[in-house]
């Protein structure tokens, strides 16, 4: 199954600081309006403030490449649509 969705969450978190706290303080509220698995919820339930240092970080703490988070940090819906 495709990590895109989940891959949106985590590139756009990296990018707005407002949105990063919504998903540490409610990850639950982010999940509406987005395609996840349940295992990606548990992926982002499980993430802390100190995961988002760094992008490597974060994407070991997510279980993603740094790769493909880079890959899908340039994309509109990443820059333009909030959590």
């Amino acid at each position: 199954m495709s990590q895109r969705e989940l891959l949106f969450v985590l590139a756009h978190a990296q990018l707005c600081a407002a949105c990063r706290d919504r998903l540490l303080a409610s990850p639950e509220a982010v999940f509406a309006g987005h395609a996840l698995t349940e295992a990606e919820k548990e992926r982002l339930t499980n993430l802390h403030e100190a995961d988002f240092f760094t992008p490597e970080r974060l994407g070991e703490a997510a279980g993603v490449s740094i790769g493909e988070l880079n890959e899908h940090a340039n994309h509109p819906v990443v820059r333009l649509r909030h959590l």
